[in-house]
Order: structure tokens, then sequence, then C-alpha cells
């Protein structure tokens, strides 16, 4: 057995016995599993390659500031300065950490050289596997997914990786255009440790060569770890999974059967829904009427029109907290494979944050929804970001329809009048938009830099997708990972042109307020009474139909919002799945 080894960040060329201790311990646990031969390894080293091509310290400082802005989202509750703990090895020279990663995104002669390094060694040595971690992955998948020699080099190879930023929104939106795939190889062992912060991110896709393993540990970001805490390397989740699978034929063919056993049981029903309504606030100020309502209304529409009733979730209340929403997200969205349905809906309040930069700077605002336990702060708020690690790799021939009955511009209801279903920021959270003028003895909002000006054709569609800012990152339109200019959108095929995009439909436009309805002494979300009232009188409409007809209704009942609709042509003007047979 040929082992290619592939090393992370961490100037790993110091050190010319790097890779003993990960050879000792995978020769050691493929024995324990039943391989009688000595596996015979080699090793990639590149660190030189990234002093030849240090070209643009400029670039790189503009890059690492956003890649360390994506750990900070997509670790959410950890700081970035926690991201390199000394116990997981790393000195304080962040060239050698976010820098390298920065570096390979920005330098296309970089990334060519270690292609071409990498084609080399593959063509020489031949490994059945390959196993690489970190910074390594991201260059062996830059390899195998963009470099037409990729095709072809690895074929009948074990592909591993580990602490791997591949799905990283910073790396991926860089280096690999359109969801992440399974490449050219014979399997893809992907193993993710929740616990290691290193602008690591989980990947899921529906492929029978393909398997996640998770390996939970306080190791963090070590290949090898210790006994106590183990590392990837020696994880008993990798063990039991993947020296098993390799040893022996025999333990490969129980490994398969096992996994076509496990997807067999573990099918997920072509339609599922999950439905959020939210009336009891904590603050009496904010509480709601109509949610509840909502997602039985919600609920029923469903069921109507071919929804099983086991595979429709409610979550209500004190019970939707932030993280109960985003578990159930992930339900809602695993292994969502070609042909099916998915619906999210959600009755609540809504809200604007402005949020910061890894400079402890406010750059952009955060369009949220607000869970029962909401505080003002990243995560007690639903935002794109916990939207945009589920659904960005999901097949383009799967359906996700995400509603939102609610508003994020604020605004308070007068007395008498319906509830408005937004909340505006406390002052010391609109402070953070504000600067004083002194030359007008007034404030003004700071002016934020747009996430990408060169995106959209005109400045309504860019609104839709920006905020009229251009620099808010809306629910549903994963804007940090769409940073090419529309020309380039344009020239690449439509499984590339970036993550995959959601049908989304909104109570209102940006700007304007979402409020109640009291049907008799009943209440719904206007929107969402309007929107299934027009849907049963006409089952058969198409999305767009439906939302225009909606608008027309809320105006002749004097609500002064219009629904807003946004999602990929072939879909926005097709009929709403589940609509009965015309007879």
């Amino acid at each position: 057995m040929k082992i290619l080894l592939v090393h992370g960040i961490g100037h790993c060329d110091a050190n010319p016995n790097y890779y003993e201790p990960w050879k000792a311990a995978i020769a050691a646990h493929l024995k324990d599993r039943g391989f009688d031969g000595e596996p015979q390894f080699d090793g990639l080293v590149y660190d030189e390659l990234f002093d030849q091509f240090n070209k643009s310290p400029a670039v790189y400082a503009t890059a690492v500031a956003e890649l360390l802005g994506a750990a900070a989202w997509h670790t959410v509750a950890d700081s970035v300065s926690s991201i390199f703990h000394p116990s997981r090895g790393f000195g304080d020279d962040l060239r050698w950490k976010a820098g390298m990663v920065a570096q390979l995104t920005a330098e296309d002669p970089l990334r060519k050289a270690l292609c071409d390094r990498l084609a080399d060694k593959l063509q020489g040595f031949q490994p059945d596997v390959i196993a690489a971690h970190s910074l390594g992955t991201l260059i062996t998948y830059d390899f195998l997914h963009n470099d037409a020699r990729g095709a072809n080099a690895a074929q009948q190879a074990t592909y591993i990786t580990f602490g791997s930023q591949i799905n990283n929104v910073f790396a991926h939106s860089r280096l690999f255009p359109g969801p992440v795939r399974v490449p050219a190889v014979k399997g893809w062992f992907h193993l993710y440790n929740e616990d290691d912060l290193v602008f690591t991110a989980p990947i899921q896709i529906a492929d029978d060569r393909f398997l996640q393993v998770l390996t939970p540990s306080p190791a963090g970001h070590d290949p090898i770890g210790s006994p106590d805490q183990p590392g990837y390397l020696n994880h008993p989740n990798t063990i039991e999974r993947v020296w098993s699978a390799l040893a022996t034929p025999s333990g490969a063919r129980a490994f398969k059967a096992t996994v076509a056993i496990y997807r067999r049981t573990a099918v997920k029903p072509r339609r599922r829904a999950l439905l959020v309504g939210i009336n009891a606030y904590p603050d009496p100020a904010n509480r709601l009427d109509g949610c509840v309502n909502d997602t039985f209304l919600v609920s029923a529409l469903l069921q109507e029109r071919g929804f099983d009733a086991e595979d429709i979730r409610v979550v209500l209340d004190e019970r939707a907290t932030a993280q109960g929403i985003r578990e159930r997200l992930q339900w809602l969205l695993d292994g969502a494979e070609d042909g099916m349905e998915r619906v999210f809906f959600y009755s609540g309040h809504g809200a604007q944050m402005p949020a910061y930069s890894a400079q402890e700077k406010v750059d952009h605002v955060d369009e949220c929804l607000v869970p029962y336990d909401f505080a003002w702060t990243k995560e007690t708020a639903i935002v794109d970001d916990d939207f945009f690690a589920l659904y960005a790799n999901l097949s383009f021939k799967a359906r996700f329809f995400a509603i939102f009955d609610c508003c994020h511009s604020g605004g308070m209801a007068r007395d008498g009048g319906p509830r408005v279903r937004g909340l505006a920021p406390p002052d010391d959270i609109r402070h953070r938009q504000l600067r004083w003028d002194a030359r007008e003895q007034m404030w003004r909002e700071r002016e934020l830099r747009p996430l990408n000006d060169r995106f959209g054709g005109n400045r309504d569609e860019r609104a839709a997708w920006m905020g009229s800012n251009g620099a808010t990152l809306r629910l549903g339109r994963g804007m940090r990972a769409r940073i090419r200019p529309e020309s380039v959108y344009k020239r690449l095929p439509p499984d590339q042109r970036g993550p995959y995009l959601p049908l989304i439909i909104e109570a209102c436009q940006e700007a304007q307020l979402s409020y109640e309805y009291r049907h008799g002494v009943t209440s719904y979300g206007a929107f969402t009474y309007s929107m299934v009232k027009n849907l049963r009188a006409q089952p058969g409409s198409t999305f767009n139909t439906v939302v225009t007809r909606t608008a027309k209704t809320l105006k002749s009942l004097g609500y002064s919002q219009v629904p807003q609709l946004l999602g990929p042509a072939s879909v926005v003007n097709r009929p709403v799945p589940g609509a009965p047979r015309a007879r």
C-alpha cells in the first residue's frame, strides 16, 4: 500500500522528521486492523514555494483579514484569537498560518507551481491513498478539481482529508467554483472535528463514494493528539471506519456493505418541512399574536399538497432558540438530493445587526431572524451564514424553499394598529452604524464597503441581493461566496456560478414592514394568510403568480407591504410543487 502524505499550515519543512508520527500511527492502525504488509510512504513538501511566490504582501493582508472574518462567523462563539492555541503546536507567526491560506487564494502562479509538483509526485509515486491535512487539502483538492491532469491522476486512490478548509466559505468561493463534489478518486473520507477552529468546515455530499467521519476531540487541529485527546489519524472513529476499510479486502467489502445498508436505511423522504413560529418573546413589548397560527396554517397547506405529517416539524415559542433552530435546519437539509423538496417557513420578528470584521470594525450588516433567546448577538441570531453552511453544496436539482414572514427594518405599531414583525435595534447597537459629522453637527450612517460592487445588472438588483447599502448579508443569498464580477458568472457553466441559491419568498421589501392580520378574532401574518388563500384558490399557480396575487391582496386590504421573490428563473416560473393534476 502506497500512501502519500500532504501536510498543512505551519512551516512544516523546518522539521525534517515532520511526517514520522503520521507514518507510525497509520502503520500501527493498519496492522492492528489486519494489514499484513508494510505501507510505503512518501510526503509532499512544498513550503519553499510559498517563499518563492511571496510577491503581493498587501494582497495577502486583505485576504487574511477576509479569511479571519470568515473564521469569526464560522466559529460563532469563539473569538478569532482562540483559533490558534499553543497546545496545537502553532507559533506566533501569522505568515505560516492564515497567511498561507490567503496566499494560496491570491497567487495563481503559486497554485500552478503547487499543482505541477503534486502532479509529478502522483505520477512518480502512484499512491493508493492520499492523506491530506489542513492547507494540504486545499492544494490536493485544487489539483483534483480544477486541473485537467487531476481527472486521471488518482482514479484508483482513496482520498482522506482532515482539518480541512475545503468548504470554508473564504477558500471555497475563491478556489472552487460551484458546489464541492467528489473528485476523480476511488473514494473520499472527510474527517471533521467540530473542536478544530483552524478555518475548518464540514462537508455534506450525497455520493456513495463519500463519507464524512466525525472525530470530536479537544486535540483540535492536531493530526496525532495524545492517548487522552486523540487527533485525526488515531481517533477511534477513524480507526473503525477508515483504517479498517483500507487494511484488508474483506474490511473494504464489509465497510462498503455497511455504508450501503446505512444509506438504504437512512433514505431521506422526498419532502420535508421545518416551520418556526414565535409569539411569546420574553419581552412583553415584543410579543406577537399570529405566528403560531401561521405555522399550523402552512402545515395544513403543505399536507393538502402532498407532504406527510411525519415529515413536517414545528418548533414554537420558547423551544425556538437559536441553537434549536440551527439543529432543526441541519435535520431539514441533511442529505437533500436530486428531486427532493425542502421547505423552511419562519414567522416571527426579523432584525438587522451591524457586524464586525476580524479587525473589530463594523464592515457589513447581518439580516437575521429573531429566535426566542435573541440578545442582539450573532450567537443568538439566525443569519445567512447559518443557512449557507447547510445549503451551499446542495444538488442544483434539489429544491429548497425559504419563506420568511417578518421584516428587518424594525418599527413599532401604533396603539390599536396591526402588530409589526420586526425589531428596531436598541440605541447602543444602532450606535455601531453611526458616525458624528462635526461639520453638520449631526449623526450620519457609516459608509460601508460594498460586498461586491461588480455583482448584478443595476441598483435594484443589487439591493435585492445586498441591501440598499450594498453591504447587507441578506438571508439565503450566500453573498460571502458570490465574489466574482457579473461578467465572470455569465461565462461559467450553470453548475459553477457560485453556491446553491434557494427560492426565497419574503413578506415585504427590504425597507418595509410586515404586519399581522386579524381574521375575525384569530390572528395571522397578513402575508402568510394572503399567500395561503391565493394558493388554495388557484393551486396550479407558479411561484411568481402566487407572489404577484398576494401583493394585490395585501394592497387591496390596505397593507403597505409588497412581497419579494428571489430564486433561479427555472424555479420561479414553475408551478408550486404539489399542485393537483388537471382532470
